[in-house]
């Protein structure tokens, strides 16, 4: 009998860690869930009904396996992390809420140390607490929301980690969070997919920081996502790709049909990248004090002139700044000469009302380079011909140490304006598409209600022939 009490004893102690109050699974090759471990003496993990609450730190270990159960509530106290080193799965069939244990517990949250496989995450709600991946693989996170992060965790709600570990992020929520609601540090470069997300006022801190905060790796893509600030947090942007260590290599950035509104500002790249910003509403990213310190509706900020970005049908409207260019190696917002050149653009940009201290800037070229912005749309002005456009544009005829922009030939009329051309009533059927050429509807042309805010492309049946416009459907 003591004997029996003896191995008892033996292998319970194999499974706390030497720490007191944090637990360890012994990475046996056990399945764990939250109820196994509310069965384990001593894993601080406690239920009633659906209801967990973890009062200390836990870890499953390298070897064992996690699952989360479905429609459950998991209270954590204050500073609590749930440390994942083994192969996981959060992916729930009813929805799974991880939040604080009361008003004044502040915890970690989920940290993803798996260097196993790829960890998945789905149908969770993240309140207060964090999700951060330091695994040398990334995460596939869908359906999930992340409100009021508290910063334990670091500077984002989700946090990315480990040089070349790969993400995908698709429908989830950002909203109030104290800093970033997705980012990773400057010497961490995570190749990400993050497309259909909604982020909401986060920034609450007041900090220099965006709502999504990026570095560059080899492909950054930020796709179909709708960010809105608060005015009040006049020191938090929108979307901000970065390469501020001097990293080198096959970088490339996508931002393409989000809407952001609101912001300090709307889209920044930085450095060393080749970079794509296309079909993306940007509108009164005004909320600065200091215009000279931010404003933009897209910022290029490059001083060793190693970035190279194609700027094409984007709506800029409302910010202080459309786009301004501090350096670059090749920036391009419109190239229509030759359609069989290897740097051919459009163009397809709108302005409309960037301006500030009493002065218009719908394109401030604060470079020493050549910028083409060719095939554009300057609604800013009454006419499109050259004396009415370079009243909103600072550039080499403002000052002779700055480099010239290229802007003839514009455009005629607004690219995704077809009021006109439905007003005629000789449109047949109208097709509508995602920009990635997948069909979405079919209307008269006259009522676009059921769509979400962003850009389209029309395909129009008119007597005239077929007509394909981009339309740029705004929110609010």
């Amino acid at each position: 009998m003591k004997k029996t009490v003896f191995i008892m004893l033996t292998a319970l102690l194999s499974a706390v860690s030497a720490l007191a109050g944090d637990f360890k699974t012994n990475g046996n090759g056990t399945t764990w869930t939250l109820s196994k471990l509310a069965d384990t003496v001593g894993s601080g993990v406690t239920k009633e009904g659906q209801t967990f609450t973890m009062a200390n730190n836990v870890e499953i270990a390298a070897g064992d396996r996690f699952e989360i159960e479905s429609g459950i509530k998991v209270l954590m106290a204050d500073g609590v992390q749930l440390r994942i080193s083994c192969e996981a799965k959060f992916d729930a069939g009813e929805r799974v809420v991880f939040t604080a244990a009361d008003e004044t517990a502040k915890p970690y949250g989920i940290f993803v140390d798996n260097d196993h496989s790829t960890t998945s995450f789905s149908n969770i709600d993240f309140e207060y607490a964090g999700l951060k991946n330091f695994g040398t693989y990334g995460l596939d996170v869908s359906g999930c929301t992340f409100k009021r992060h508290n910063g334990v965790s670091g500077s984002s709600a989700l946090g990315l980690g480990t040089s070349g570990a790969a993400f995908n992020v698709s429908d989830c929520i950002f909203e109030e969070c104290m800093r970033s609601g997705i980012g990773g540090a400057a010497n961490y470069a995570n190749p990400i997919t993050l497309e259909n997300c909604v982020f909401k006022g986060n920034g609450t801190s007041n900090l220099n920081t965006p709502q999504i905060n990026l570095t560059t790796a080899g492909n950054v893509t930020v796709r179909n996502c709708r960010i809105t600030g608060n005015p009040a947090y006049n020191m938090v942007g929108g979307i901000v790709v970065s390469n501020l260590i001097g990293m080198t290599g096959d970088m490339n950035t996508i931002i393409e049909s989000n809407e952001i509104r609101d912001c300090r500002f709307g889209v920044a790249v930085y450095c060393e990248q080749k970079a794509i910003i296309r079909n993306n509403l940007l509108i009164n990213n005004k909320y600065e004090t200091n215009p000279n310190n931010g404003g933009s509706g897209i910022n290029i900020y490059d001083p060793q002139m190693t970035q190279t970005t194609m700027i094409t049908g984007n709506h800029i409207e409302g910010n202080l700044w459309g786009v301004t260019v501090i350096g670059g190696k090749n920036i391009n917002l419109g190239k229509t000469e030759d359609k069989d050149a290897e740097d051919y653009n459009p163009g397809m940009n709108v302005f409309l009302n960037n301006s500030n201290s009493g002065s218009a800037y719908d394109l401030y070229n604060n470079s020493t380079k050549t910028v083409y912005a060719q095939g554009n749309y300057w609604k800013s002005v009454d006419k499109q011909d050259r004396e009415s456009i370079e009243t909103v544009i600072f550039h080499k005829n403002d000052d002779q140490r700055l480099g010239e922009v290229i802007f003839m030939p514009a455009l005629n009329e607004d690219p995704a304006d077809i009021g006109g051309i439905a007003a005629t009533g000789k449109i047949g059927k109208v097709s509508v598409y995602s920009l990635n050429g997948i069909k979405i509807a079919e209307t008269d042309g006259k009522d676009f209600s059921g769509l979400r805010p962003g850009i389209y492309t029309v395909r129009m049946a008119t007597d005239k022939g077929i007509i394909t416009r981009n339309i740029a459907i705004k929110g609010r």
